[in-house]
């Protein structure tokens, strides 16, 4: 696997646990007494979720100078994957079979478009 690969992979995983932190930092936050403006910004998982976003954001720009765009930012979508499982198993939300087959075309679609590159 070339480092490209890696670096996309890790972008992937990067996306996918920056949404989980910033669903449980909300949660959390909307329970908070204040403003609902800055209850965020004392919660320190939409904190660490905002730092998992910026690291992303490090590496997706590496990406971006070595992959074509048009393959890079439809295998990000792999991480709706990650996170529909997660919130299936782990934050009791309810995955309807019309949610898994989205997340079954999108996965499709990454498939046509890398077995292309």
């Amino acid at each position: 696997m070339s480092a490209s690969a890696v670096l996309l992979a890790v972008s992937v995983v990067l996306a996918s646990v920056a949404q989980i932190l910033l669903k449980h930092g909300m949660t959390a936050a909307a329970e908070r007494p204040g403003h609902p403006w800055l209850r965020p910004l004392r919660e320190p998982l939409v904190l660490l979720g905002m730092s998992v976003q910026v690291v992303l954001t490090c590496f997706w720009l590496v990406v971006l100078s070595h992959i074509d765009v048009s393959l890079a930012f439809p295998v990000l979508a792999l991480s709706y994957v990650a996170v529909l499982v997660y919130s299936g198993l782990f934050l009791g939300d309810a995955v309807g079979l019309r949610r898994w087959c989205g997340v079954l075309l999108i996965v499709l679609g990454v498939g046509v478009l890398a077995y292309g590159a």
